[in-house]
């Protein structure tokens, strides 16, 4: 890991190519389907992270893209 980020914080090592390896994914996308159903401890300790890690919000908006596209996909897709 590089001097820049504390060890279990960091979205990801430069150069990792399996980002999902830490766990810390799973995690925010946990804290983001609580927050989306209106959990607003999810919902603030998300958005404390994703103003603090520059790839948990990079993550957070692809979860939240994904989530909107299957919201306006039609029923059977």
């Amino acid at each position: 890991m590089d001097g820049n980020h504390a060890q279990g914080h960091s979205a990801a090592d430069p150069g990792r190519d399996d980002v999902r390896h830490s766990g810390w994914v799973d995690r925010l996308v946990e804290l983001h389907v609580l927050a989306d159903n209106g959990d607003s401890a999810a919902d603030a300790a998300g958005r404390r992270w994703i103003a603090e890690d520059a790839d948990a919000r990079r993550v957070w908006e692809e979860v939240q893209r994904t989530c909107d596209q299957l919201r306006q996909a039609p029923p059977g897709e």
